[in-house]
């Protein structure tokens, strides 16, 4: 991705990638792409960390609201060695933007832990696609008058 003087982003995206979408409680969309998170860990070469999914409270249901295409049966064939990803995001919490079928695996045959990788708030920004504001709300309409006559 890169950052034009005072302009959009231009964001460059690999036929492999995958863009995760997050609506946050105030109806707010994010994008961020988790190849490119994932290529940015593995130029830092740093270790990843250890994620307890029973120490967050995760169940399939909890996984299954969050990314409604979970698919169970893909999740039992993952590899639960490769790390999942998170961005930082308000309120110091996180977002699981890479490791969704993982983390389900992890939760339906009793894993312990998986291994994590957590990007910097500035990888963060780097790998947003786009930030999409809360639609407006509508003002309800008066049905009492009905449609009226020309």
């Amino acid at each position: 991705m890169t950052t034009l003087k005072d302009g959009p982003k231009v964001i460059v995206l690999h036929t492999d990638d995958q863009v995760f979408c997050f609506t946050d409680s105030n109806g707010c969309e994010w994008h961020w792409n988790a190849g490119a998170g994932m290529r940015l860990v593995e130029a830092s070469r740093r270790q990843p960390m250890t994620f307890f999914p029973s120490d967050h409270g995760l169940t399939v249901e909890y996984l299954r609201k969050q990314y409604p295409d979970l698919d169970l049966d893909y999740a039992k064939t993952t590899d639960v060695t490769r790390p999942i990803l998170f961005v930082p995001f308000w309120n110091e919490t996180s977002v699981l933007i890479d490791g969704w079928h993982r983390a389900a695996r992890a939760v339906m045959e009793s894993i312990p832990f998986l291994l994590c990788h957590e990007l910097t708030l500035q990888e963060a920004e780097q790998v947003l696609v786009m930030k999409i504001p809360p639609k407006p709300k509508l003002a309800p309409m008066d049905t009492q008058k009905g449609r009226q006559k020309p």
